[in-house]
């Protein structure tokens, strides 16, 4: 394999995804680690964990890429008390690189919203706002059209088989046809107002509230598909754009299928 350096694997991801992309609350980028030094190995993964760390190291992944940051807020110290301390005390000791591409990359015109559209066979799809005119940027959310209406069930069933999700929380829209569908990955309750507005006859996100689905009951298809469900795509999308820009160079990602809050 060829040598490659961390740093220019990241400046691959900030092409598309560059860090001025992300939302004023996010802490996306390098959290560790020095850019300048070799990548023996690429490990991508949703969330940072004690079990990702020790499976890239297994693997000789000294580059862990993550779609959440680890760190989001500050760290008063790295006493080993707390779930981000232990990973980043562990990060440390193994000489990892851990860096996060986020709403910098939910953002990107080649990000996980556009993404996900094209998994669900959402066409024509435009961001719910068009302020923001840069390069490769997107914006947080957006609406597109199927190709043909749907019943509700019917296009709820397309959803739980291409992003393989067991249960989805929903209500019934008005009309009980779907053809405008608009979406955010992850946390996206704030744009409730913003598909409703656009006509929208469906809107998926995640975190919903238990209001949100009674304010929204017989006014539109609202669905909470999970937040990890929602993003679960973006491994294997971190990992074509590294691969597609560094030949014979293949990462790995953490093969986690299932969300790691569960239900009984």
């Amino acid at each position: 394999m060829d040598k490659i350096s961390i740093g220019s694997i990241i400046d691959v991801l900030e092409r598309v995804a560059p860090l001025s992309f992300q939302e004023d609350f996010d802490n996306a980028g390098l959290l560790c680690g020095n850019k300048d030094n070799l990548c023996s190995g690429v490990f991508v993964c949703l969330d940072v964990s004690e079990g990702v760390i020790e499976e890239a190291k297994e693997k000789s992944c000294n580059l862990i890429i993550s779609h959440h940051p680890l760190i989001f807020r500050g760290l008063k110290d790295l006493l080993p008390n707390t779930n981000v301390n232990k990973c980043m005390l562990k990060a440390l000791q193994y000489d990892m690189t851990l860096y996060s591409s986020h709403t910098n990359l939910d953002a990107a015109a080649e990000g996980v919203n556009t993404l996900l559209a094209k998994t669900l066979g959402i066409e024509n799809f435009i961001p719910f706002s068009e302020g923001r005119q840069e390069a490769n940027y997107f914006g947080i959310g957006g609406i597109g059209e199927l190709r043909e209406e749907m019943e509700e069930k019917e296009f709820l069933g397309r959803v739980k088989v291409k992003l393989n999700i067991h249960n989805i929380r929903y209500v019934s829209g008005r009309n009980k046809r779907i053809k405008r569908v608009a979406l955010c990955s992850g946390s996206g309750g704030e744009f409730i107002p913003v598909a409703l507005a656009k006509g929208a006859d469906c809107y998926l996100t995640a975190d919903l509230k238990y209001h949100d689905f009674l304010d929204m009951e017989n006014r539109i298809l609202l669905a909470d598909i999970g937040h990890f469900e929602s993003e679960a795509i973006v491994k294997r999308h971190i990992a074509s754009l590294i691969s597609k820009n560094f030949c014979n160079f293949v990462p790995l990602f953490w093969d986690q299928t299932s969300n790691r809050v569960k239900n009984i």
